[in-house]
């Protein structure tokens, strides 16, 4: 007797089924160990500059509030007298928490109206504020309090610090009559930008036209001589890279070159913002999970299809094939008639016609 090869149908299909398995899995688990970290870093990387350029337009659109109550302020100069322009001015500060100071000074640089009075009859003809507004729209970075330092108790250990705005002021004839100046209390800049910080889940840094840090969410204050991101801040170029800060930590660092909003001037501030790199640990393991879930329902649907293509399609050929033995030994029984496929249908035909004519051959 022939001997058969062990191989079958069934075992080849079934063998196919599990090496086809096997790629999909091998695949799919090499692109997320080799590519997952890339993709972590690409995904980390785009959310440090979202979060940074979201912060910087909120941190603008307050400021720009601000300004347009100036510019309402402005335009009210000439039709009031100093004493209900003072009134105004009072109003416009609030509680002073956050705006310390309005006021408007005159072509020669005395304070004619303020908040609440203060300083004025004062000579500002020679602060930042007064010079740069006689020239237009002026936006002005932290500074230390000069004059009003003894009036709001702000000497010690925590001095009082601004950020300026200012806007030029003319008469009904378009000629320059003077300067409309606000302070407004760095402190909330500093809580402002904490505050923005941990909502958006990262650490900010405001740095000057200089390249300095002027305020920031963090208790540490870099230089430009340790970091790469500093250094671009000062170009005023966008950028973001990972990169060692000085803690030895890495971060996904992004810089916004500019933060503005509709009419404010240009504080020439930049926002840096910088985003842990081992704060957001999806990439990887979501990938590789989502790989896996991905895989097992693979294999469930494969081995599913796998055992319905055997018992439709294999097993009639297996008992074709079986019935064909038989026959080939002497047995007088007919094959199944077959039709699940072509091939399965000409088989059982040929095999039926062969026995028919065999058994007439005896008879």
């Amino acid at each position: 007797m022939t001997q058969l090869p062990n191989l079958t149908l069934r075992k080849s299909v079934i063998g196919f089924a599990m090496m086809c398995l096997l790629v999909m899995f091998l695949v799919p688990m090499g692109f997320a160990y080799l590519r997952g970290d890339r993709f972590t870093d690409s995904t980390l990387d785009f959310a440090a500059r979202f979060r940074t350029t979201a912060a910087a337009g909120e941190l603008a659109r307050t400021l720009e509030r601000d300004w347009h109550d100036l510019v309402f302020l402005s335009e009210r100069v000439n039709g009031l007298n100093p004493d209900q322009l003072t009134y105004l001015m009072t109003g416009a500060g609030g509680d002073g928490s956050r705006i310390s100071w309005v006021g408007y000074a005159d072509l020669s640089g005395e304070v004619v109206a303020a908040t609440d009075g203060l300083l004025i009859g004062q000579d500002v003809s020679e602060r930042p504020w007064y010079r740069n507004g006689l020239n237009g729209g002026f936006a002005g970075d932290v500074h230390d309090a000069v004059l009003l330092a003894q009036l709001l108790g702000g000497e010690g250990e925590n001095p009082l610090r601004f950020i300026d705005l200012a806007r030029p002021v003319t008469n009904s004839s378009g000629d320059l009559v003077g300067v409309v100046g606000m302070h407004i209390n760095a402190d909330w800049l500093t809580n402002h930008l904490r505050e923005a910080a941990k909502a958006f889940g990262i650490d900010l840094y405001l740095i000057n036209p200089d390249g300095a840090i002027s305020v920031s969410s963090a208790d540490e204050a870099p230089n430009a001589a340790e970091l790469q991101i500093l250094r671009a801040a000062q170009t005023g170029v966008q950028a973001g890279a990972r990169e060692t800060w000085p803690d030895g930590r890495d971060y996904f660092s992004a810089l916004v070159p500019q933060i503005s909003y509709g009419d404010l001037p240009n504080f020439g501030w930049r926002l840096v913002g910088r985003l842990d790199a081992s704060s957001v640990n999806f990439g990887i393991d979501l990938i590789r999970n989502g790989a896996l879930y991905a895989l097992g329902l693979a294999v469930a649907l494969i081995a599913l299809l796998t055992l319905l293509l055997t018992r439709i399609v294999m097993t009639p050929i297996a008992q074709l094939a079986a019935s064909a033995q038989r026959v080939a030994e002497g047995s007088q029984e007919y094959p199944a008639n077959s039709r699940t496929t072509c091939e399965a249908a000409q088989f059982s035909t040929a095999l039926a016609r062969l026995q028919q004519d065999r058994i007439s051959d005896v008879r």
